[in-house]
C-alpha cells in the first residue's frame, strides 16, 4: 500500500508517517499531506480498544515521503483548526529504503527533520536517568585519568560516551520553541551533567594523587570562536538526516568537558602558582554560552517551529 509508483527508484532518508483521526476525519489528514506535495497517502478504518473497555472507530492515515515534506506536512497539521491531541495521535518512523514515484534526488533529500524528531530526540538525551549519572560519571572518571597521564586515548575514550551537546542543543531549542519545559530540562541536565564530571576528576584525583599532565586548555578568545563552530555544527547536525551526529557531540564534548574535570582533579591535588583557573573558568562559561547560543540561532535558521508543540504540549498539562 506505502510501496508504490511508476518509477521505482530505491530511496533513502524518507519518513513513514501514520496518523490516527477520529472517524470521518481523515479526509482533512490526506488534504493536508496532499497540499505538501506528498505523492503517497493512504486511508483505512481500525478499531481502537481503550483501557476502561470502550472501543471506537478511527481513520489511520499513512504517509511515506521525503523528509522535508514529513516536516511540513506534521507542522501543518499541528496547526490546523481541526488537530486536536486529545484525539488524535501520529508516529513517525524512519525507513531504511522504499520504492517510490520519485526520482531519489527528491525524497532522498535529507534535510530539514520534523521539528518533532528533533524535540523528542533531545528530550531523551535530556532525560536524568541512572543510566545517564552512570555514563557520565564513568565516562569522565576515564576522561580525567587519561589528563593525569596525559593519555589522549584515554581522553577521547572517556569522551566519546558523553552526551554533554544535547542538553546544549535541548537548552537552545526549548528556546527557539517557547517551550520552557525543555529549556528548564535541557539547563538541569546540563548542570547534573557537569557536577557528575566534577565529581569524577574529584575521586580520580583521591585515588591517583599525581599532578595533572594534561594543560592544552585554549583562551576566552578561541574558545568562543570555536564553541560557536561547533554549536554552529551540532545545529544543523540535529536537523539533518545525513551524517554522524555522534561525531559533533565529541567535537563539543572534548572542547568543554575537560574543563570541570580539571577543576575536580585540582580541587584535591591542588592549584599550582601558575595555574590560570580564573581563565578557565570564565572559558569554560563562554564555551557553554556559545556553543548553546550558536547552536539556538542555527535551529532558528532551520524554520524549527514550536507552535504545534506548544499547543500539544499545553493541553497534555492540562488534562494531566
Amino acid at each position: 500500500m506505502l510501496i508504490a509508483g511508476g518509477a521505482n527508484f530505491k530511496t533513502e532518508l524518507m519518513r513513514l508517517i501514520t496518523v490516527k483521526a477520529p472517524a470521518g476525519e481523515g479526509k482533512d489528514v490526506v488534504e493536508e499531506a496532499l497540499e505538501v506535495g506528498v505523492s503517497h497517502v493512504s486511508v483505512y478504518q481500525a478499531k481502537e480498544y481503550l483501557s476502561d473497555s470502550k472501543e471506537r472507530m478511527q481513520d489511520v492515515v499513512e504517509v511515506a515521503t521525503s523528509t522535508p515534506k514529513a516536516k511540513q506536512f506534521i507542522e501543518n497539521l499541528m496547526q490546523s483548526s481541526f488537530y486536536d491531541p486529545d484525539t488524535y495521535t501520529f508516529t513517525i518512523r524512519h525507513p531504511e529504503s522504499l520504492f517510490g514515484s520519485e526520482p531519489p534526488e527528491k525524497e532522498t533529500y535529507p534535510i530539514t527533520r520534523p521539528t518533532t524528531d528533533v524535540y523528542e530526540e533531545l528530550w531523551q538525551f535530556t532525560k536524568i536517568t541512572i543510566s545517564l549519572v552512570g555514563r557520565v560519571f564513568l565516562s569522565s572518571a576515564l576522561l580525567a585519568y587519561g589528563m593525569v597521564k596525559d593519555m589522549l586515548p584515554l581522553i577521547i575514550a572517556g569522551l566519546l560516551f558523553l552526551p554533554y551537546h544535547h542538553h546544549m542543543l535541548a537548552t537552545g531549542l526549548g528556546v527557539v520553541l517557547k517551550e520552557w519545559r525543555l529549556l528548564r530540562q535541557g539547563l538541569l541536565a546540563l548542570l547534573v551533567t557537569t557536577v557528575m564530571i566534577f565529581l569524577a576528576g574529584v575521586c580520580v584525583a583521591l585515588f591517583t594523587k599525581a599532578p595533572v599532565g594534561w594543560e592544552e586548555f585554549g583562551t576566552p578568545v578561541s574558545g568562543f570562536f570555536l564553541a560557536s563552530a561547533i554549536g554552529i555544527a551540532a545545529g544543523l547536525a540535529a536537523v539533518d538526516d545525513a551524517g554522524r551526529r555522534e561525531l559533533i557531540g565529541l567535537a563539543a564534548t572534548a572542547h568543554i568537558t575537560v574543563y570541570p574535570a580539571w577543576f575536580g582533579l585540582k580541587i584535591i591535588s591542588g592549584f599550582d602558582e601558575g595555574d590560570k583557573w580564573t581563565e578557565h573558568l570564565l572559558t569554560f562559561c563562554i564555551n557553554v554560552t556559545s556553543l548553546t547560543v550558536a547552536a539556538g540561532i542555527t535551529l532558528a535558521l532551520m524554520r524549527m517551529k514550536g507552535e504545534g508543540i506548544r499547543r500539544f504540549v499545553s493541553r497534555m498539562s492540562h488534562n494531566g
